[in-house]
């Protein structure tokens, strides 16, 4: 009687992990349209319902992406009526500001439209005396160093001060954001401050088209007011 020998070999079972099953479903477009049953089949863990099927599981994840996309529209709305409400402020009171005959009347212009239309808590206009020699000199001494620390290379800061450096500018306002907005060219010719309740009212990324608009209209009038002051006009 003859035998043969025979090898055995033990075959290492195949082992599947997440990122095979994945890049074989993404190789694969077809797949469920060739196993039609074991897509109804699937049964995916559900917290409210105890298991839904993959088709199900598929539509309630283009339901919750469409309410997403919902809420992503109506806060767009949102800030393109807030946008539209300020632009409208501000274009009501660039021409008020031709009328004003001095920069203190300039000042308490801007301090009631904003106020009372956009509450802010506090507007200040502070001349610089080292290029108007009728200026305040103690209400300017801040801006040298302000200046030097939070605004050394920009014409416009945005954000929070410290707790000094708010009471120099803003007295006793309670402010906890601001906006600081530096006039001329050069910023040489002083300092227009907005001051914010809302610690994140003013703040990096915020469009400043607007105040620089308003600085640049105020860049104009500031030097005709203080000169018509000193004639005593």
């Amino acid at each position: 009687m003859t035998e043969y020998a025979t090898d055995t070999c033990t075959a290492a079972p195949l082992v599947l992990d997440d990122a095979a099953v994945v890049e074989y479903l993404q190789d694969e477009p077809h797949f469920f349209e060739r196993q039609g049953r074991l897509l109804n089949q699937l049964q995916l863990p559900h917290a409210q319902r105890g298991s839904i099927s993959l088709v199900e599981a598929k539509l309630e994840q283009q339901r919750r992406r469409i309410y997403e996309l919902e809420d992503e529209i109506t806060e767009l709305m949102t800030v393109a009526g807030d946008n539209e409400r300020i632009f409208r402020v501000y274009m009501d009171l660039i021409p008020q500001l031709f009328k004003c005959t001095s920069v203190a009347s300039l000042e308490a212009c801007i301090r009631y439209t904003l106020q009372e239309k956009l509450r802010v808590s506090a507007v200040r206009l502070i001349l610089d005396a080292r290029t108007f020699t009728a200026a305040d000199n103690i209400a300017s001494e801040p801006l040298a160093r302000l200046y030097q620390e939070r605004m050394s290379s920009q014409m416009v800061y945005l954000g929070r001060l410290g707790k000094e450096e708010k009471r120099r500018l803003f007295q006793d306002s309670l402010v906890n954001s601001c906006a600081l907005i530096r006039l001329g060219d050069q910023g040489e010719m002083g300092l227009l401050a907005f001051g914010s309740t809302e610690g994140g009212h003013y703040g990096t990324g915020m469009d400043t088209l607007l105040i620089n608009q308003l600085a640049d209209v105020l860049a104009q009038l500031v030097p005709k007011l203080v000169a018509k002051e000193h004639r005593g006009d």
